[in-house]
């Protein structure tokens, strides 16, 4: 079964950042028979393909083709992107959307079986459900981020503002004519069914997931004593939704009681500079790692004492969370200072961590953790690693998606047979 998944933001894995369909996409050709293209921009507003043969290809033909474990990747041209401009981010999307529809739809890589679309932005979803039509297959359109819900209750803008109107017009054209719905967080489906009257059977949920091989044979670091410092760490971006500046904000006041606390950030993104300015005004104690590909974060994430995640209040989080990191952090087997608060919290679930509802108990939550004896530090690792293993592994997750995946294709051809 041949399919066409569609992600502006998909990466190799070689390259830092979510490699979701990279994961997924090697798993279903390798272990279930699938021929797996993903399609992808050479440009975001998050990153942009350094590798200076694939741009070449791109700027000579408009788009580059590599395989990686049996996975296809497509990098297909689209406008750059200048961070803090909203018209160049919105120019950079719709030229993705209109870019892969012609070179999906003209059959120089063949004909799909199924086509996925996939949200960071609808744009590219909408691609996908273009080039479903065009070849007559099943249109799967995964969830990974709610739109225009997102914005509006993250970045504060009016439900009625005439772009996110039109985003919402466009997302429920996709969840209608969708025949899976795919989602990452829990409760996402809750949002389409109260919205768009979209039916229970039509979802299946897939969370972010990680490659749990990459946590095996790590060195054993003992906890010592005599260590004169506690070292956090947090993997991730470094955006206005990561909650990084509140953190900032708690860590004078948490110094003053801790002082032998030492935060370390791996990671990007646009609050990097401000926050290292930050840092450097107010003699913080944190160290910037640059952002690294995934195999190597296990053995950066090895030296900490703890791993954190940081959630600001937003009621969009009523709906459950998908973070990559969280699949990481219970891999990692150290434990996790999660602060904020969300349905089906993965953190209470495992029982892998602390957890406080607000960064205002950070300093309190942070002592609890210090003070967590072995044993209790012990127990939290084994629940994590358990917690991943049951949960988080991407073969698993792969094989759900098979799954489903396999239904809506015996369900076509059983039409087509039907209508022949």
């Amino acid at each position: 079964m041949k399919i066409f998944w569609i992600n502006h933001h998909a990466k190799l894995p070689e390259e830092s950042g979510g490699n979701r369909h990279y994961e997924l996409g090697r798993r279903l050709t390798n272990d279930h028979g699938y021929d797996v293209t993903v399609v992808r921009g050479v440009t975001s507003h998050l990153s942009s393909v350094k590798d200076k043969e694939v741009l070449k290809e791109v700027n000579d033909k408009r788009y580059s083709i590599q395989t990686r474990d049996g996975c296809n990747f497509v990098t297909v041209a689209c406008s750059p992107c200048t961070r803090g401009s909203s018209i160049s981010r919105i120019r950079n999307m719709t030229s993705f959307a209109k870019n892969t529809r012609k070179i999906l739809s003209s059959g120089s890589l063949g004909e799909p079986d199924i086509v996925i679309g996939s949200v960071v932005h609808t744009f590219a979803a909408h691609a996908g459900l273009n080039v479903a039509k065009h070849f007559q297959v099943p249109f799967v359109y995964e969830v990974r981020d709610l739109w225009p819900l997102t914005p509006i209750e993250i970045g504060g803008y009016s439900k009625w503002h005439p772009f996110l109107l039109y985003l919402d017009y466009l997302d429920r054209t996709l969840a209608k004519s969708a025949d899976l719905i795919i989602t990452t967080a829990p409760l996402m489906k809750e949002y389409y069914k109260d919205h768009f009257d979209i039916p229970d059977e039509k979802f299946i949920w897939v969370t972010n997931g990680t490659d749990l091989e990459l946590f095996k044979d790590l060195p054993v670091v003992e906890d010592n004593e005599e260590k004169d410092t506690f070292d956090i760490y947090y993997a991730g971006a470094h955006g206005h939704a990561n909650g990084l500046c509140q953190i900032f904000d708690q860590l004078p006041k948490t110094v003053a009681r801790y002082p032998y606390v030492r935060l370390t950030l791996v990671g990007d993104g646009p609050l990097k500079p401000k926050l290292k300015e930050q840092a450097e005004k107010e003699n913080l104690p944190v160290l910037f790692l640059d952002a690294v590909p995934k195999t190597e974060l296990p053995a950066i994430l090895n030296k900490a004492d703890a791993l954190l995640v940081y959630l600001e209040p937003c009621s969009l989080y009523r709906y459950g969370i998908s973070l990559n990191k969280l699949a990481d952090y219970h891999a990692m087997g150290k434990p996790i200072l999660f602060i904020g608060d969300c349905t089906k919290n993965p953190v209470i679930r495992s029982g892998a961590g602390i957890v406080a509802r607000n960064v205002d108990e950070f300093p309190d939550a942070l002592k609890k953790l210090i003070l967590c004896g072995q044993e209790e530090k012990k127990s939290m690792v084994e629940k994590g690693h358990a917690f991943a293993k049951e949960h988080y592994d991407w073969g698993k997750l792969a094989h759900d998606a098979h799954s489903a995946l396999l239904k809506i294709g015996n369900i076509v051809q059983e039409k087509q047979q039907e209508d022949s």
